[in-house]
């Protein structure tokens, strides 16, 4: 899941389509108001709407994916959500032309979220690659992706979802994902865990989750405490890093039941809640 109702998708301004339009839109307008000439303004109207579909951002995202769109948020970026269900990914992304993820990237699925499509119709995987395309599209506020946090940052959230994924997997379907993508994420978590999610907090890992994750959380208090004066890794200044701990902290929050994941992670570290309360500002838009 932290592998990182449908809206309208964009349609592909067809050249030849754009032509036909044109050559109507441009014919004389001196004529009466006729069916022909409420058909051209129709058709005008339309060009528009194709135009406007092809330029702007759309996210193709599931719920809980948060860096992405708190980067999109951070920067002020115009953009829409369009919710993607866990067995349309990769049908949906192959007919888009995205390229699959390579093994470095994604080792477990060729096509994952979140994606981005960008003005022209060029479309992105992976959230990385989707922050380095933003921070070209539009340079400030910076997303400060060489200041040496990002991978210490993927890695220490990594650390610490890995021992909590024993509490926290189970939770994902009822808590999280519509019913359409249920059955698809149960079943390949299922192989990946070599048994059913309902049966993961019966397991050893489960009952060892808050001792085997400590590392993580040292790691995380360490990161925070390097800029002391907070709340962000960089101390004032926000970097793209602190939504990838953002996104973990949002993600335990979603799937907490009186205060086991997200409230008792929290109570690690002063730090922790602070960083979390500084970035809560770009969660606020999180449904389209």
């Amino acid at each position: 899941m932290y592998d990182s109702h449908d809206l309208s998708t964009p349609v592909p301004l067809d050249s030849k389509t754009d032509l036909e339009v044109d050559a109507i839109v441009n014919t004389k307008k001196e004529q009466p108001q006729t069916n022909r000439t409420v058909k051209i303004e129709r058709l005008k109207n339309l060009k528009n709407h194709l135009a406007m579909a092809d330029s702007e951002l759309v996210l193709f995202d599931l719920p809980s994916q948060e860096p992405s769109r708190l980067a999109l948020n951070y920067k002020g970026l115009n953009y829409r959500t369009e919710w993607v269900e866990y067995p349309d990914i990769a049908p949906k992304f192959q007919a888009l032309g995205i390229p699959p993820n390579t093994k470095e990237i994604n080792p477990n699925f060729e096509y994952s979220i979140p994606a981005m499509r960008f003005s022209g119709g060029e479309c992105i995987m992976d959230s990385l690659a989707i922050a380095s395309a933003l921070e070209k599209l539009q340079p400030e506020p910076s997303f400060h992706l060489d200041n040496g946090y990002v991978d210490r940052a993927q890695a220490a959230a990594g650390k610490t979802l890995g021992p909590l994924r024993f509490i926290a997997m189970p939770r994902v379907p009822p808590k999280v994902l519509r019913e359409k993508s249920q059955p698809y994420f149960e079943s390949t978590r299922e192989k990946a865990f070599g048994m059913p999610l309902s049966q993961l907090a019966n397991t050893e890992g489960a009952k060892t989750a808050w001792t085997n994750v400590e590392p993580g959380v040292q790691d995380l208090k360490a990161l925070l405490a390097e800029h002391s004066e907070g709340p962000y890794l960089m101390g004032k200044t926000v970097s793209y890093a602190d939504f990838i701990l953002a996104g973990l902290w949002r993600f335990l929050e979603l799937l907490d039941e009186d205060g086991d994941l997200f409230g008792r992670l929290m109570q690690q570290d002063e730090a922790f809640s602070k960083h979390y309360e500084a970035c809560k500002k770009w969660m606020e838009r999180d449904s389209h």
